[in-house]
């Protein structure tokens, strides 16, 4: 698929489509099965942002960052950890953040069952009515749950294709 690299000058308000998205609470979910046509354009990338000179570049066969916790997990290695997390790891993570913003993370202890459990309830959440997922759609952050489409709607240049629920299980602090 081409992608053309030219600046547009035309007159459009992002402001105002990007408010009346965020104001119907409906999310990427709710817009995709509303049976939308075209992606709204706050969703597509301004020219400037795209990288016009490696669209045809086909040898960039590098993968995900992969982080391997199967040495954090040992009963010999833990009571180290706790004190201090192997630098390495900690490098890789930043190294992984900075490039790609994402990783995987792989032999970490957390068995497939409560993985798949996870997955299904999130998967539940936003299989719901857009009325019950609506009473929790929010950006203000650590309170309870959180329903929202792209925690930088209003600073991006563009958004991205997702929503999310964060739930914030904190204790709340003690009033002396």
């Amino acid at each position: 698929m081409a992608v053309n690299c030219a600046t547009s000058n035309s007159q459009y308000d992002r402001l105002k489509e990007v408010k009346e998205f965020d104001e119907s609470k409906m999310g990427v979910k709710g817009l995709s099965d509303s049976g939308i046509t075209s992606i709204p354009r706050f969703f597509m990338h301004p020219p400037e942002t795209l990288p016009c000179n490696n669209l045809n570049s086909s040898t960039n066969t590098t993968s995900i960052p992969l982080l391997d916790l199967a040495n954090l997990n040992s009963p010999t290695h833990r009571p180290q950890i706790i004190q201090q997390i192997n630098p390495q790891i900690i490098q890789q993570i930043k190294d992984a953040a900075a490039t790609w913003g994402f990783f995987q993370v792989i032999n970490h202890g957390i068995p497939a069952s409560v993985l798949d459990e996870t997955i299904r309830s999130i998967t539940a959440f936003h299989e719901q009515p857009h009325e019950i997922k609506a009473k929790h759609y929010r950006r203000q952050e650590h309170h309870g749950v959180m329903y929202t489409s792209n925690n930088d709607l209003y600073r991006s240049k563009a958004a991205t294709w997702h929503d999310s629920l964060q739930v914030f299980t904190a204790p709340e602090e003690m009033k002396g």
